[in-house]
């Protein structure tokens, strides 16, 4: 926009300036309850999907003995079930925990939870894949790799928020900030480490894929231990 010429009470005119705005200025919406709703809805629909996988064969026979084949038949989707869910669920509880500080909301943040959605969102196909296949490495480890994108998609949203954004209440300490973004890097981590496993070992895989959810059962995002010193 060319500069605006106005004039002053000698006749003289005076050149007004347009306002500078930052390189870096990004709109700031307060709040996050879109973003919430949003999310809960995707949660949903995805822990819906994972059931929605699992169906009981017909039965050989009839009697007791019919339909305890046929559960032990789909035994691995059950079981491949219940490692989803909980992850699910996880993720779900620590996602409303992280978002209870988050004070405002910008455009990049929206992308990057739409990035941790998409990779939850293709958490039941992987169930499937590995509930079809359970000993199979390919069918484990790509059921891995989706679980530590996920966990990666957490941490660069975390990323974001803590240090590049700076979207959360002021009383957030840095070293808060650092502990909880190194929590959500290492499980990211772990995943990986337990989907190399599944190409080795498939049913350590599956194991340890039942137990890592349990480490966040409890969130601790953003509480107020002891400040980290590393």
């Amino acid at each position: 926009m060319p500069p605006r010429r106005t004039p002053t009470s000698d006749g003289h005119p005076v050149t007004e300036r347009p306002e500078h705005k930052p390189h870096d200025a990004r709109p700031l919406v307060e709040g996050t309850g879109r973003l919430e709703a949003f999310s809960d809805g995707v949660f949903a629909i995805v822990v819906t999907l994972l059931i929605i996988e699992v169906h009981l064969p017909a039965l050989v026979g009839s009697g007791t003995p019919a339909m305890l084949a046929a559960l032990g038949e789909i035994a691995p989707k059950l079981v491949s079930f219940t490692v989803s869910f909980a992850t699910i669920a996880v993720y779900w509880v620590n996602h409303h925990h992280f978002f209870s500080r988050v004070t405002h909301t910008d455009w990049k943040l929206l992308w990057a939870n739409n990035l941790l959605l998409f990779w939850l969102t293709v958490v039941p196909f992987t169930t499937a894949v590995v509930g079809d296949h359970p000993t199979e490495p390919v069918a484990v480890f790509i059921y891995g790799v989706n679980l530590a994108l996920a966990a990666g998609s957490f941490s660069l949203m975390a990323w974001y928020v803590f240090f590049r954004g700076d979207l959360v209440a002021a009383t957030v300490t840095y070293a808060e900030r650092r502990r909880e973004w190194r929590k959500a890097t290492r499980g990211a981590a772990i995943y990986l480490a337990a989907a190399l496993i599944g190409l080795i070992a498939p049913p350590i895989a599956i194991l340890l894929f039942l137990i890592l959810p349990l480490a966040w059962v409890v969130p601790s995002l953003l509480d107020d231990g002891a400040d980290d010193p590393a």
